[in-house]
């Protein structure tokens, strides 16, 4: 990515939790899936009756940062976006505690604590979780410059040591955010992209992928725009979570 078009996060993270513990447990799923709402069609408990969990969540201009603690889950998109709805994400998960299998788009997907799952946002999946707890990194399509086929479903390797070195810098985001200035924040969104690339085209490779950059075409908003449909945000994301923070009781 050139450097005039390098995304920039020269701003002071803006942070929410969301506890499941601080509502009416008749509120819980509700709460869940109005926040998972632009990424999945639905999250249902699978042990309990309610979601129980927690999200902590950093907002970095253009990408985002979430802890989340969740109970036995599944969650699901039955069909792919379109693209004229402008919410290109990619969802880059380290999975500290628990497992997660299932299928994104017609690949089998299984996944341990220690391993790093990308999921395209646009994309079919559905997968179940047991209870555990992962860092997620919410990243533009056009920061990866990575062909979007390649990557739905991936799971980078704990034995892999660009795995562990991704997993280490997503460990730093979650430690060193809150405190950090707005020029460290720049720096370490850097080095943190750089070591996801990385981690990627090493997985790729050992699949025997070709490694194809692909920078999406800049263009003006298209038709759910021009229709006067809302086009989601990472911000609109966060109120939502904010709003669920408010009227917890």
């Amino acid at each position: 990515m050139s450097a005039d078009k390098k995304a920039k996060h020269a701003q002071l993270p803006r942070r929410g939790i969301f506890r499941t513990v601080d509502l009416p447990p008749e509120q819980r799923n509700a709460a869940w899936n109005e926040i998972a709402g632009p990424f999945f069609d639905h999250v249902v408990p699978l042990a309990d009756k309610t979601m129980d969990g927690e999200i902590r969540s950093d907002l970095l201009g253009n990408w985002a940062t979430c802890n989340i603690r969740f109970n036995q889950h599944s969650y699901a998109r039955r069909r792919a976006r379109r693209a004229e709805d402008e919410f290109d994400y990619y969802f880059i998960q380290l999975y500290r505690r628990g497992t997660l299998h299932g299928e994104c788009a017609g690949r089998a997907v299984f996944v341990r604590p220690g391993d790093i799952l990308i999921l395209d946002v646009r994309e079919a999946l559905a997968l179940r979780a047991s209870a555990g707890e992962i860092i997620t990194l919410i990243v533009p399509h056009a920061d990866i410059e990575r062909l979007p086929a390649d990557l739905h479903g991936q799971v980078l390797l704990r034995e892999r040591d660009a795995t562990r070195q991704l997993a280490a810098r997503f460990e730093s985001l979650e430690a060193l955010l809150p405190g950090m200035t707005a020029d460290q924040v720049d720096t370490l969104w850097e080095s943190t992209r750089a070591s996801l690339i990385a981690a990627i085209d090493d997985a790729l490779a050992q699949l025997g992928v070709e490694v194809q950059a692909h920078r999406p075409l800049e263009h003006e908003p298209r038709a759910a725009r021009e229709s006067g449909e809302a086009i989601i945000s990472l911000d609109d994301v966060q109120k939502t979570l904010l709003d669920w923070v408010d009227r917890a009781v």
